[in-house]
């Protein structure tokens, strides 16, 4: 599936989602499975280029955090990953385990400080800054 173009491509589609209204985009990938971050790589893109502005954010997240030590992943791929999220993207990144609670919380805080310039706020300091202010669809 594509991320849709515009407005007319998201309700032609016959399910309207507002996935062009929100103000943050959360991309979950395994990271036991680093092939998943390549189609939160190709979804970043498409996003980008069906926007000509960008006041919204984009947050990633790494889940299965449990299974890391049990698959093949290196760390150092993983931390390639996060330094190009945090780096190079500009994007919020939180490494995370649904399974066992783990960092959770840490999602959704990163979430509820999502900024309209869709620019990273340093860690914890945005969710006192921007309280109530972010939608979850």
């Amino acid at each position: 599936k594509r991320f849709p173009a515009d407005n007319f491509a998201e309700w032609n589609n016959g399910h309207p989602l507002g996935l062009r209204t929100v103000h943050a985009y959360v991309l979950v990938f395994d990271m036991g499975n680093l092939e998943t971050f390549q189609y939160c790589r190709a979804m970043r893109e498409q996003i980008l280029d069906s926007f000509g502005h960008r006041d919204f954010s984009i947050i990633v997240i790494g889940n299965k955090y449990d299974t890391v030590t049990e698959v093949h992943a290196t760390s150092q791929e993983l931390k390639d990953i996060s330094t190009l999220v945090r780096k190079h993207w500009r994007c919020g990144y939180v490494e995370c385990s649904a399974k066992y609670n783990y960092k959770i919380g840490d999602v959704f805080r990163e979430l509820m400080g999502c900024t309209g310039t869709g620019a990273v706020v340093s860690d914890f300091a945005q969710s006192n800054r921007n309280k109530g202010r972010c939608t979850i669809l």
